[in-house]
């Protein structure tokens, strides 16, 4: 009796370690969304209780980009009850790799074309369909915010709620502020990009939006996140703008982030 207990024992501790581990490095799940496969890295809550709140996560335009994984990651290991998807937008490559089909583009906003949206939108739905959330809150950082914002507008019953950090809200806007910073030709390329700017008033009045950008942000300076913010307050939506004092461009891994989520996700839970 005492061997098959400590037998017992010991494959429990083998179960928790597997299961521990698995958390740590999510699950691999590959999307078909408006005709691309897209890879999504799904983390879980250790603690569950009914239906979760499904996070979606959408990383910036620059290459190989895997920290929003760890953003995911770190979401679901501080707070119960959640799903949280780290989504590889269309045409990008992973730091491990992997590809998710589609065009990445020039990494000059040309990639949040009606196709990209409607890619994400449909990603975002199988995701729903698999994980039957009570809320689903949409994440996106700089690009992966524009494409948020996006969504908002061109598909506005796909989420409850909504963080945006560092956006290039207003897109023809910052195509010109990033002219006159790198005096590059390249920015005056024509583009079929969608704006939440000009969707803004497209948007849902149920959903709650919150808009984080650095006070010092050179790339999409806190102007572009306080018009449009401005915008979808004119149209009955609930929108918060909190500018960061002192930070830049690239702050989703800023604790402050994540503190935005929890409390996002809070309200989505009082309104079950």
């Amino acid at each position: 009796m005492r061997k098959w207990n400590l037998l017992w024992a010991a494959l429990n501790v083998a179960v928790l370690c597997c299961t521990a581990a698995a958390q740590e490095r999510g699950e691999t799940m590959w999307l078909k969304a408006n005709g691309v496969r897209l890879k999504s890295v799904v983390y879980r809550s250790a603690r569950s209780s009914g239906p979760p709140v499904l996070v979606v996560v959408l990383h910036g335009d620059l290459p190989l980009p895997s920290y929003h994984y760890r953003f995911a990651r770190e979401a679901a290991k501080t707070m119960d009850n959640m799903v949280v998807a780290a989504l590889l937008r269309p045409g990008y490559t992973d730091g491990e790799g992997e590809r998710s089909e589609g065009k990445m583009g020039l990494t000059t906003g040309d990639n949040y074309t009606p196709e990209v949206v409607d890619a994400v939108a449909h990603a975002v739905k199988q995701l729903k369909d698999k994980f039957q959330p009570a809320r689903t809150v949409m994440v996106g950082h700089s690009g992966g915010a524009a494409i948020t914002g996006d969504l908002l507008g061109r598909w506005p019953m796909l989420a409850d709620a909504a963080l945006m950090v560092s956006c290039p809200c207003d897109v023809p806007a910052w195509r010109r502020h990033m002219l006159t910073l790198q005096r590059s030709a390249i920015w005056l390329t024509p583009i079929t990009s969608l704006s939440p700017m000009d969707l803004a008033d497209k948007t849902s009045r149920s959903v709650r939006a919150m808009l984080l950008v650095g006070s010092d942000d050179p790339v999409a300076p806190p102007e572009l996140s306080r018009r449009y913010a401005d915008k979808l307050r004119s149209q009955g939506v609930d929108v918060t703008l909190t500018v960061l004092p002192g930070l830049k461009h690239n702050i989703f891994l800023e604790p402050a982030v994540l503190n935005e989520l929890k409390e996002m996700v809070v309200v989505a839970n009082q309104g079950k």
